[in-house]
């Protein structure tokens, strides 16, 4: 039987357009939240969901999900789209066996791969949310 321990959620752009970050190949933190960990046999599912727009040729842009400072899940996204087109990228997660705490703080990131010739930004929408749960 599983019990929901902890809900987190952050959504800093709810809709296309919202935001204007521009992605560079120095991460760029898009959301955070925080979760209460339970003791005992744990997950976290993670559920991410980005808006793109490419502003120059084919990025490859890598999503990053930190559980505090270290990195527990990445993904790539090539963005074949011509200049100004909009792509909504989504992507889940799970953390298990996560070491008990009142506020475990997870965070979602964005880089380009490569500067060359490439470039997006973030517009929007941005979600990140996460439920963490006891299980056995």
């Amino acid at each position: 039987m599983s019990n929901i321990v902890s809900i987190g959620t952050s959504v800093p752009g709810a809709s296309s357009g919202s935001l204007s970050r521009t992605v560079t190949t120095t991460p760029i933190t898009l959301s955070q939240f925080g979760l209460a960990i339970p003791q005992g046999a744990n997950r976290v599912i993670l559920d991410a969901t980005v808006g793109i727009t490419s502003s120059l040729l084919a990025p490859v842009l890598l999503f990053n999900v930190l559980r505090g400072n270290a990195v527990i899940f990445s993904c790539r996204q090539e963005v074949l789209l011509s200049t100004g087109q909009e792509l909504t990228v989504s992507f889940q997660a799970i953390d298990s066996n996560v070491p008990a705490t009142s506020n475990q703080g997870y965070t979602l990131t964005v880089q380009l791969e490569s500067s060359l010739l490439v470039g997006a930004t973030v517009t929007g929408p941005v979600t990140f949310s996460g439920i963490s749960y006891t299980y056995g």
